[in-house]
């Protein structure tokens, strides 16, 4: 008797609602039928009568819809994954600064072209044949959202998007898979003619590379209570000056991030 009361009780929302839809829909078709009898009718003021019922009408149907709205509401909240929040939650706080605006990417992206030079030096003909083509295989994903002309094409496994800025060109990522340390990721910024970034350089070194040409410089060690590795890379083309901060990864990880920064082409 449980099971079957229990049936009835996840029937009755959704069936409920079609039975009542349909009285409605009935109802509606009861009075466009009188607005037609009364239009035949010469003694009947056929515009006020059809205003009044279209507005009750409208009236009746908002209200409805505001109420379904807000059935759909509660029943998606109810299907939330309850610990996989949690977990995303209680990484932000530990990670991140939670004073600045947060917003979670969603899976919209676009996808940005990769041009290249193609050289093929005929030396049996003495041709030289230059192509400068897309490479359909390098295209890289770019968030919905991302404000900058330029994003990073090469993401290490299990990161995921944690943070996308509204006002700056600036990401964060977070390695959220079981084995990974809570500290565990990167953020990737963005920056334009006449910005500036500080870093602290206390018990760490700082080296020069070169990324994709440029000069760029490398500051890393431990945070001031030793529990995760910061690696910071900061370099400038002609147009703009980026940073690369990773947190307990490896250098060669945030090079690699670093010499994947290439110009959004839509």
């Amino acid at each position: 008797m449980t099971e079957e009361i229990k049936s009835y009780t996840d029937l009755d929302e959704e069936y409920l609602d079609y039975l009542i839809k349909l009285a409605f829909d009935l109802d509606d078709l009861e009075k466009y039928q009188q607005i037609m009898e009364e239009s035949e009718d010469p003694s009947v003021s056929v515009d006020e009568k059809t205003i009044e019922l279209v507005w009750q009408s409208a009236q009746e149907k908002a209200r409805r819809m505001k109420q379904e709205k807000q059935r759909e509401h509660r029943r998606n909240v109810r299907k939330r994954v309850i610990p996989q929040v949690l977990k995303v939650a209680a990484c932000l706080l530990l990670v991140f600064c939670i004073s600045a605006p947060v917003v979670i990417a969603t899976s919209a992206e676009i996808r940005s072209k990769v041009i290249q030079l193609l050289v093929n030096i005929d030396r049996e003909n003495n041709v030289a044949h230059f192509d400068f083509v897309e490479n359909p295989d390098e295209a890289f994903a770019v968030p919905e959202g991302w404000t900058g002309d330029y994003f990073i094409s090469f993401i290490p496994d299990n990161m995921e998007v944690v943070r996308l800025s509204q006002y700056t060109p600036l990401i964060q990522y977070q390695d959220l898979s079981e084995t990974a340390s809570i500290y565990r990721g990167f953020s990737f910024t963005e920056h334009q003619e006449g910005d500036g970034i500080a870093a602290g350089t206390e018990n760490a070194t700082s080296r020069i590379v070169f990324v994709n040409g440029a000069p760029a410089t490398v500051i890393e060690g431990y945070s001031r209570g030793n529990e995760y590795y910061v690696v910071g890379v900061t370099w400038a083309n002609d147009e703009r000056m980026f940073d690369v901060t990773c947190y307990d990864m490896t250098v060669d990880e945030a090079l690699a991030i670093a010499g994947s920064v290439r110009k959004i082409i839509r």
